[in-house]
């Protein structure tokens, strides 16, 4: 009875034992087979996002671009609107000028 007991412990032990191994060692090749699988689908989205990237990219450098062409506009515009003003204002003051003189000349005729 004694040597059932112990024989049916023995079984009992290396069948665990068998399984742990199995799982253990038996999974190892399908964790590579799933890293490799794993890491060319990575790189198969980075390429595809590297040229997603690139064509994002270069829709942002035009934007870009053309963002820089209106600011370059608007700076042109200020300017030639600052021009036209100090132009007029030179003008007035010069007829302001003009009337002052012809005021203060025909005071002094009088």
């Amino acid at each position: 009875m004694k040597i059932r007991f112990i024989v049916k412990i023995i079984v009992v032990f290396g069948l665990a034992f068998l399984l742990t191994a199995c799982t253990l060692f038996g999974k190892g090749s399908d964790k590579q087979k799933e890293d490799t699988s794993k890491q060319k689908q990575e790189k198969s989205k980075a390429q595809s996002t590297s040229q997603d990237d690139s064509v994002i990219n270069q829709e942002l450098k035009k934007q870009y671009q053309m963002y820089n062409e209106i600011i370059e506009y608007k700076t042109q515009q200020e300017k030639k609107l600052i021009k036209q003003s100090e132009e007029r204002y030179k003008k007035l003051k010069e007829e302001s000028n003009k009337s002052d003189k012809s005021s203060s000349d025909s005071e002094q005729k009088k």
